[in-house]
């Protein structure tokens, strides 16, 4: 077994052995030894988070204060900000369906802008449920195809031949790159809004989108780090098991049991699934994580579990009355209940449908929704042959998989197209599917006995819960099913027992509305009140006065500039979350591996794309061939303009709507991203003027927008193409010193933490600048040296208070086991933090394209508003500004 495998994952640790193969078929077999120390893990990793507050939903430090006197001044309003949520998707229509109807009661009860961003060819479902929609890319029945030859994580052989791979590793970079579009760009992502007549002003300001909160399934891989980059709330939601447990494995993972503790087994299949997930796909995730959203890449060797480790919300749409909450799930983890779409009421069937389902007794549903198999024409000749030796009447869903197209369908089969299962499952005795959630919900819904055929992914999860629960056979998977398996399953399904299990679960799920739960959870964990502005608690707050915690929506904001109370200098964009994303290396030796494989994969990434890159531009068609030009045509990019200053003048935002300049409002974004704005509250220095003033003079700057380049030949493409791969060697070169020092002083820093179980080590802070990078290595020296000096004294006494002579001999060696790594850290740190802090400053110059981009639709938003607003709310934000007794 071990022979055929492609990759292996080997984790080894005092307290268990664990090694994932991945098989020719796809699968990931785990094997588990040396796990007699279950109880002390627990207990150590348990004790990690102990007294700590959850590390990845932290307001952020100026968020707690405003917090704590928030509802002292919030008056008599009680009601909900209307927030921008973008929902991210990826996968079968089974997927999409239950965020649908999450969005739909999210939208509708709530009064939120929902954006499901998914994949293009579910646009119209989409649409057609009265929710925005934004396509992210990729291709369901591409990836359904791919799953179908390789069941498990991880590819076989043959699609490693056949170059599916790269094509997915292009499909997954494709979706991160649309998962950052679809929380901040305006329209639908395909270009839709540029068909028709222009639009207005007021239309083009109105279609403007920056998330406020992220809710994602786990495989849309982007949530997190978008979440981190816009600083917002993020809640995940799923249809299947993503968090650790003791009570089931990962639905991925084929455990071996044979010497390990089977809930041992259970709970680390997770970590060794997401292992290798990020083995394969680590360096997409911090391909997009540096070129798209200038943040630091995270190593593998800490990354794989962010979700687990930062304690991210979860709610999992599916009942309980199938599978309750495990126990050692925290209060951070939901189960909702299914989430059904209503579609039964607006359906009209065919009457030929109808003929057949009144002409004799009911049938059994066979469909295998969005599964695409290589050879549907011998899969529907099994069906018809598992029908018949049944001996029962079937309706036959064609599905994507294009079952019956070109086969003679015989007596007592129905041939379906799209039907909605709701109304359809009414009419039927049995299901006979492919295991995927959704269909999986609405049959038990039904109290309708269950075949499962899984394919692959949580398939195989689906329908072990099924037969656990009594509501249907074993199931077969799909590699190994027959016409005689697939007629003893039918048989087993209609037999007395399974319909009374599957009928009584029924009763249970009859109650419960998982949209409704899913969409509570969301508003229980997202803490709304940070996020509300100060002054119109109805509004979320998009602005924070520098140096204060004052909040500001960008209604409340204009008001104020406009009547000279704050200045626009003095707005940052607001950051409602914390996402301490980087703790860094549990120790110094995967602190040096982390540097090592850092500075490979960089290398080899450079090379890679290089040789890509140099490729593409030897095939490239000629200079001036209209096909090239055309296709090689890219959107304008919002560009650096040359000074736009203007003289100041009395109601400053007033005159900028009444004067409307797109050109002048986003140099002002470009100004502010850069802190280039000139300091108008000083006025003895500065003449009045201020930047959002409208007066008319001479533009002398470039464009706005940038312009597009000019066709060149392949030699200057290819020398270009050469300095840019000069050019990134250098830099990953550059890095290699400060990973060094960064990572090292971080394995010293959490040393203590992870091999000690020293709950006295201090948390280090984010570094954003050199300003902060200098803070930390500081309090690093500090601190490090206090904790170590004087842990040699509280170490011994803590442990003699808590487990007497033993605890003492304990207390020693932590005392002298942290003084080592303590002092080591701050030695480090001195240089790590430091350069850390350095790196980070020059890092800014690259994102504040990124920045001005946002700044600048905050802007347009806030003149938008601000033209809306009748005097009356104006004056009302005034008075409060007073009542509330503010300053600046």
């Amino acid at each position: 077994m071990a022979d055929a495998s492609l990759h292996r994952v080997h984790t080894v640790n005092e307290h268990f052995t664990a090694k994932a193969d991945i098989l020719n078929d796809g699968r990931v077999n785990i094997h588990l030894t040396e796990a007699s120390k279950l109880a002390k893990y627990f207990e150590r990793t348990t004790k990690l988070r102990r007294g700590r507050d959850p590390v990845g939903v932290e307001l952020t430090k100026n968020n707690k204060k405003y917090v704590s006197n928030f509802h002292s001044v919030m008056g008599n309003f009680n009601g909900l900000p209307r927030m921008n949520i973008a929902v991210h998707i990826v996968g079968s229509r089974g997927d999409v369906q239950p965020f649908i109807a999450i969005g739909k009661v999210l939208k509708e009860k709530y009064g939120h802008r929902v954006r499901i961003c998914t994949h293009p060819v579910f646009k119209t479902f989409v649409e057609e449920n009265g929710l925005e929609f934004f396509s992210i890319g990729g291709d369901p029945a591409t990836l359904m195809a791919y799953m179908v030859k390789n069941p498990g994580l991880m590819p076989g052989i043959e699609s490693l031949k056949a170059g599916d791979v790269g094509k997915r590793r292009a499909d997954i970079a494709e979706i991160l790159e649309g998962t950052w579009r679809g929380c901040i760009e305006p329209g639908d992502g395909l270009g839709s809004e540029k068909v028709g007549p222009p639009l207005t002003r007021e239309e083009e300001v109105d279609r403007l989108f920056i998330a406020d909160a992220i809710i994602a399934n786990p495989p849309s891989y982007g949530h997190i780090h978008c979440a981190e980059k816009l600083g917002i709330p993020l809640h995940m939601m799923f249809t299947m098991p993503w968090s650790p447990t003791q009570h089931f494995p990962h639905p991925l993972a084929s455990m071996d049991r044979n010497e390990a503790d089977p809930n041992f087994g259970n709970y680390i299949s997770y970590t060794m699934m997401e292992l290798l997930a990020w083995q394969g796909l680590g360096d997409v995730i911090n391909g997009f994580r540096m070129k798209t959203l200038n943040l630091d890449p995270i190593s593998p060797l800490w990354g794989h579990m962010l979700l687990s480790r930062m304690k991210v919300p979860f709610t999992y749409a599916w009942s309980s009355a199938l599978i309750s909450k495990p126990s050692d799930w925290g209060s951070h983890i939901n189960i909702s209940g299914f989430s059904f779409l209503n579609q039964a009421s607006s359906y009209t069937p065919p009457e030929d449908l109808m003929a057949f389902l009144n002409a004799g007794a009911p049938p059994v549903y066979i469909g295998f929704g969005s599964i695409v198999v290589d050879h549907p024409d011998e899969l529907t000749k099994m069906i018809f042959a598992a029908v018949k030796q049944a001996g029962v009447r079937a309706l036959v869903s064609k599905g994507w998989g294009g079952l019956g197209s070109d086969i003679e369908v015989p007596e007592g089969i129905f041939l379906l197209g799209n039907v909605p299962h709701d109304w359809l499952f009414q009419y039927v005795s049995a299901v006979v599917h492919h295991g995927g959630a959704g269909t999986t919900a609405i049959g038990i819904a039904m109290g309708k006995p269950t075949v499962v055929v899984p394919f692959f992914g949580d398939q195989p999860f689906w329908g072990a819960m099924v037969h656990k629960a009594g509501a249907g056979p074993e199931p077969v998977p799909f590699k190994r099913m027959t016409e005689e398996t697939l007629a003893e399953s039918i048989t087993i399904a209609l037999g007395p027992d399974v319909q009374a299990a599957v009928k009584e679960m029924a009763k249970k799920i009859t109650n419960e509305n998982g949209a409704e739960q899913a969409a509570l959870s969301f508003h229980n964990m997202v803490n709304i009140d940070s996020m509300r502005c100060l002054i119109l608690p109805d509004r979320i707050a998009d602005w924070r006065i520098k140096n204060t915690n004052i909040r500001l929506s960008t209604l409340a904001a204009s008001v104020l500039i406009d009547n000279g109370i704050s200045s626009l200098e003095r707005m940052k964009l607001v950051k409602h979350r914390d996402w301490y994303v980087d703790e860094g290396a549990g120790d110094p030796v995967l602190g040096a591996i982390a540097v090592a494989s850092g500075a490979v994969t960089g290398a080899v990434t450079a090379v890679a794309s290089y040789s890509r890159n140099l490729s593409k531009t030897i095939r490239k068609r000629p200079a001036g061939d209209s096909a090239s030009s055309s296709s090689n045509e890219s959107p304008p990019v919002l560009a650096y303009t040359a000074s736009l200053d203007c003289v100041y003048s009395h109601n400053p935002v007033t005159r900028a709507n009444e004067n409307y300049s797109e050109q002048r409002v986003e140099n002002l974004a470009f100004k502010m991203a850069a802190k280039t704005l000139p300091n108008y509250t000083d006025k003895s220095k500065h003449r009045k003027t201020h930047s959002w003033s409208p007066v008319h003079r001479t533009y002398t700057g470039s464009s706005h927008y940038s312009t597009p380049s000019r066709e060149h030949g392949r030699v200057h493409d290819a020398t270009l193409e050469t300095g840019h791969f000069a050019q990134s060697m250098v830099v990953t070169g550059l890095r290699v010193p400060v990973s060094f020092f960064y990572n090292l002083a971080n394995g010293f820093h959490n040393a203590p933490w992870v091999l000690l179980n020293d709950d006295t080590v201090r948390r280090r802070d984010n570094i954003t600048g050199l300003g902060s990078g200098v803070k930390v290595a500081s309090k690093e020296v500090v601190f490090g040296l206090f904790d170590g000096v004087t842990g040699l004294v509280t170490q011994p006494y803590y442990g003699t208070k808590k487990d007497g002579v033993v605890g003492f001999g304990k207390g020693i060696g932590k005392g002298v086991g942290g003084l080592v790594f303590k002092t080591s850290a701050a030695a480090f740190g001195v240089t790590g933090y430091t350069l850390k802090g350095v790196e980070k400053q020059f890092e800014k110059r690259y994102s504040r394209g990124l920045k001005a981009n946002l700044i600048a639709q905050r802007l347009k938003q806030g003149l938008r508003h601000f033209g809306m607003a009748t005097k009356e709310e104006k004056d009302e934000i005034l008075k409060r500004w007073g009542e509330l007794g503010l300053t600046v």
